[in-house]
């Protein structure tokens, strides 16, 4: 089981690094794609475009090296539970708009549709097990002398 949540872990990880590169390089195309959900007021989509960048790359860079992973995935869950919602609801009332995920490019990403939201659910699910399953193991901390524990010791 470790290694499938290794596995997990780089996955999420890798895509929340890479995510969060386009949205730091132009947060104001970021702030854009925040407001075309219509869910936040328009004066918080800056606000949001300037800071969540940052925690996608915190959150990420930590479940791939494998520091603070239950923090770091508890991150990573609730913002795909948040974005996994405004997508829900986006399709739901029509909006023709794109995710922004990983580019505010509309060429290259689609419009929302079903695809989307079976892919952010399966990695919603992917990072909760991340969440629940994660024992701290195969994490950078291995190669360190010394090995400094954040988490509970395994029952034996």
């Amino acid at each position: 089981m470790k290694y499938v949540v290794l596995l997990a872990r780089l996955v999420i990880g890798g895509l929340f690094v890479y995510a969060s590169i386009h949205k730091i390089a132009d947060p104001g195309a970021f702030s854009v794609s925040i407001r075309n959900y219509l869910v936040l007021p328009a004066a918080w989509s800056n606000l949001c475009a300037l800071i969540l960048p940052w925690i996608e790359l915190a959150a990420g860079s930590l479940l791939i090296v494998g520091i603070l992973t239950r923090p770091s995935a508890l991150l990573t869950t609730g913002m795909l539970g948040v974005f996994l919602g405004a997508v829900i609801y986006a399709y739901s009332i029509g909006l023709n708009i794109d995710c922004g995920c990983f580019t505010s490019d509309a060429a290259t990403e689609g419009k929302i549709g079903l695809f989307h939201i079976f892919r952010d659910s399966a990695l919603f699910l992917t990072s909760l097990a991340i969440l629940v399953f994660d024992r701290g193991n195969l994490t950078l901390r291995d190669l360190l002398p010394g090995k400094v524990s954040l988490h509970k010791p395994e029952p034996a």
